[in-house]
């Protein structure tokens, strides 16, 4: 899949932007404040219609408008045109090829990309909802299914919680009604919890092909999935958990609150990992999703590398151009301040480059 262009208008500090990606490798160049990472999150928007830096969708929208769209032309053999629009106090339309989406879980999957960007670092320091999220949008982009069971869980464990604040206002609680609760969340969370393990190992095998190319290190890293279905069974996790979830007036057992740690040389590299290392382990990460998407997929998704020269040093920036530059990845586009800088990190690479100043 390839992005060819893409137009933005009155998106974030863009009033009308139009950007054409004519070549294997698009540097987007400006200084500071010029709006190059908004244009990668733009291409990312495409793919997942979230935002990878805003939960709010109206935050999105450039300050004193009122509506911002994005509008793109992608090609995979053939081209797709898509047309999104973001407007105050309304949903979120997204088009293809002028057909509207009825529901935008159903173009999850078609443009893959990989976002890597400084802000990753909350993978290793942040909270587990970070390292949930990750593998979530990295497994929903290549199984449907898995994108369905996580929609229908999120849906029904909200409903159980707001049941389970009225029982606590009410001081009634009915079994039966938290039976069937957990009826629908039983098969959904335990189809997400498999699918999970089988995806974070796979994800482990890559990482620890890619991981010694990037650092120069011998270190042995371990992805271990921290969950409570891991000992016991979904259900029976439910009914033991029932008077502790009315106490606290929230479900307090599932996949929900599931994490991954990640281990180096048998240490949390949370807490023992040096910055170096969590720098290097953060690009593994990412180029392993990128190695598990294009071989499931069969394509090679779009990369996006934000402002990366700046936050890594010079040696390890040079192992990871190296790698990218091979026949293993597709698309490329980069943001960075210097076009200098990508010039000399390119400069025998096998693909062609083209800047795009801001």
């Amino acid at each position: 899949m390839r992005i060819n262009s893409l137009a933005l208008h009155n998106f974030k500090n863009h009033s009308d932007l139009k950007v054409n990606f004519d070549a294997d490798i698009t540097c987007i160049t400006g200084r500071n404040g010029a709006g190059k990472t908004n244009v990668l999150d733009a291409v990312y928007m495409l793919s997942t219609c979230k935002s990878y830096f805003n939960a709010i969708d109206y935050q999105l929208i450039r300050q004193g408008a009122d509506i911002c769209a994005l509008n793109s032309v992608f090609s995979n053999g053939q081209q797709i045109d898509l047309q999104l629009q973001i407007e105050q106090g309304k949903k979120k339309k997204l088009k293809k090829n002028d057909k509207l989406y009825e529901k935008l879980i159903d173009h999850i999957g078609l443009i893959n990309v990989i976002m890597i960007t400084p802000d990753d670092i909350e993978l290793v320091i942040g909270h587990s909802e970070v390292r949930r999220k990750f593998l979530d949008i990295c497994i929903s982009q290549t199984d449907r299914v898995y994108l369905n069971c996580l929609s229908e869980y999120q849906k029904v464990l909200e409903q159980r919680n707001r049941q389970l604040k009225l029982f606590a206002q009410h001081r009634h609680f009915d079994g039966i009604i938290i039976e069937g609760f957990n009826a629908k969340l039983i098969p959904a969370g335990r189809y997400i919890y498999e699918k999970r393990l089988e995806v974070l190992a796979k994800l482990n095998d890559f990482f620890n092909v890619i991981y010694p190319g990037i650092s120069s290190g011998s270190e042995k890293v371990v992805f271990k999935y921290q969950s409570d279905l891991i000992l016991q069974d979904f259900e029976t996790l439910l009914n033991q958990s029932v008077d502790k979830d009315l106490a606290l007036e929230r479900t307090t057992t599932g996949i929900h609150r599931d994490d991954i740690e990640f281990e180096i040389n048998g240490y949390p590299l949370k807490k023992f990992g040096s910055q170096g290392q969590s720098k290097s382990f953060i690009i593994a990460l990412k180029l392993a999703q990128y190695r598990f998407l294009s071989e499931t997929l069969g394509s090679q998704p779009i990369l996006l590398l934000d402002d990366m020269f700046e936050k890594i040093d010079e040696e390890r920036a040079q192992k990871l151009i190296d790698l990218v530059c091979t026949d293993e990845f597709g698309q490329i586009i980069i943001t960075d301040t210097h076009p200098e800088r990508v010039r000399k990190h390119f400069e025998n690479g096998n693909k062609n480059i083209n800047f795009v100043a801001l």
